[in-house]
């Protein structure tokens, strides 16, 4: 259905075009004298004129259209029963070819306003927007999934742009769109970062190579709000080299629904770039997360002698905050135009199990090695092989017959295009 009225705007935006072109004679322009002492003796015909100033539509000069299409097949060693990978967003279906993500888009950058409109389907969208609430009416999961970016923006001022909508989170190296990034899934780093956010952003270039953004957002990850407190966030970014940048990326905001009590969230995320050769690159992304826990039990037994109705443990606010860690490293190899090798090296420390729950005793403690190796001579299109092992302290990885392990390994194979 949502492809069917995409297509058909698109139909309608040619067929007012094409109508536009025949009646380009109705519009006003320059002439020379030959010109328009021609058209003073062959005077337009005053009816299509009156059509054509009826009928025209001025788009932008930048409107273009584009999609996307990523397919993959992964193959999981372990052999699990569940069809669906855990403590991920990509690559998520287990021995199955399946859609990660496609995408239709109309994007446009004009002197003073800006914008982009872009629908999504796969498997990545049906897990990312998971915990969006499912019993409002007027804004579900139902109505928003399939919502990659909707945003407007406004050149406030020469150096400062102002978007409002859905658009892409700012927080990390990777990006949701794989064929912008070395590796075909996502760091574990990335994975538990939001991948799209909902609000307003003011991004300001205060020189050539230092640039800063604003952000004033409903929430982590939720384009339908769970409480009445906005988030904020905040970015960093300086180009020392062309080949060299340093990017810091912050979050704050309560991550608690209304009715529980505020459990706020500070987040910090450091990336270094470096570009040393052509054909070699290096990045780094450091880490660091707290949120305050939801209570704090009291030992006070003298209570019942107060009153014999009350516990013996009072649950109080709590002031302890729980932290996580994350470290990424990537390099890239890249052979002229035909081949690329990536390595990503990473480490996962979740003790107290804040984002990834496991339900064990020393929580989400994962350290990942991938290897991808890209075939680049069909550009746009791009062929991917990719290997994938995780090693965890507590077993967190299912197997055939319900049981659990330490170490996961997947092999991937997909295909992208993007025009």
């Amino acid at each position: 259905m949502i492809f069917s009225i995409f297509f058909l705007f698109l139909f309608f935006f040619i067929n007012e075009t094409i109508d536009a072109i025949e009646n380009e004679d109705s519009l006003p322009k320059q002439v020379g004298k030959e010109e328009a002492q021609f058209q003073s003796q062959n005077p337009p015909n005053e009816n299509k004129e009156n059509k054509s100033n009826g009928n025209t539509i001025v788009m932008p000069n930048s409107l273009k259209f584009g999609a996307f299409v990523d397919t993959y097949y992964s193959h999981n060693a372990n052999h699990p029963n569940a069809k669906e990978r855990a403590y991920t967003t990509q690559a998520v279906r287990n021995d199955e070819f399946n859609l990660n993500l496609g995408f239709v888009d109309a994007k446009w950058q004009e002197e003073k306003i800006r914008g982009r409109f872009a629908l999504q389907f796969g498997t990545s969208v049906n897990t990312n927007y998971a915990s969006e609430s499912n019993k409002d009416i007027s804004s579900n999961q139902n109505s928003v999934k399939h919502i990659q970016e909707a945003y407007v923006g406004f050149k406030i001022t020469k150096n400062t742009w102002l978007d409002a909508g859905i658009y892409f989170g700012h927080i990390g190296h990777e990006s949701w769109i794989s064929s912008d990034n070395w590796n075909y899934t996502r760091a574990l780093a990335l994975d538990y970062v939001p991948y799209y956010s909902s609000g307003v952003r003011t991004t300001t270039k205060f020189t050539d190579k230092f640039q800063f953004q604003f952000h004033v957002m409903n929430g982590w990850q939720n384009i339908t709000d769970q409480n009445k407190d906005k988030s904020l966030g905040t970015q960093f970014k300086y180009q020392f080299t062309p080949n060299f940048a340093i990017t810091a990326n912050q979050f704050v905001g309560n991550e608690a629904p209304d009715f529980e009590r505020k459990q706020t969230r500070f987040y910090n995320n450091t990336i270094l770039e470096w570009k040393a050769f052509d054909w070699l690159a290096f990045a780094l992304s450091g880490d660091v997360g707290a949120q305050k826990t939801k209570e704090s039990l009291s030992y006070e037994p003298w209570w019942k002698e107060v009153n014999s109705v009350l516990p013996i443990y009072i649950s109080r606010e709590s002031k302890v905050y729980h932290q996580w860690y994350h470290g990424t490293f990537w390099t890239s190899f890249r052979y002229e135009d035909s081949y690329r090798l990536s390595l990503r090296f990473e480490r996962f420390y979740d003790p107290k199990q804040v984002l990834a729950q496991t339900y064990t005793r020393n929580g989400f403690l994962t350290n990942g090695y991938t290897v991808t190796f890209d075939f680049l001579q069909w550009q746009p299109g791009l062929l991917r092989l990719e290997a994938i092992q995780r090693e965890s302290m507590d077993p967190v990885f299912e197997t055939d017959q319900n049981k659990r392990t330490r170490v996961e390994r997947l092999f991937v194979v997909a295909a992208s295009m993007r025009i």
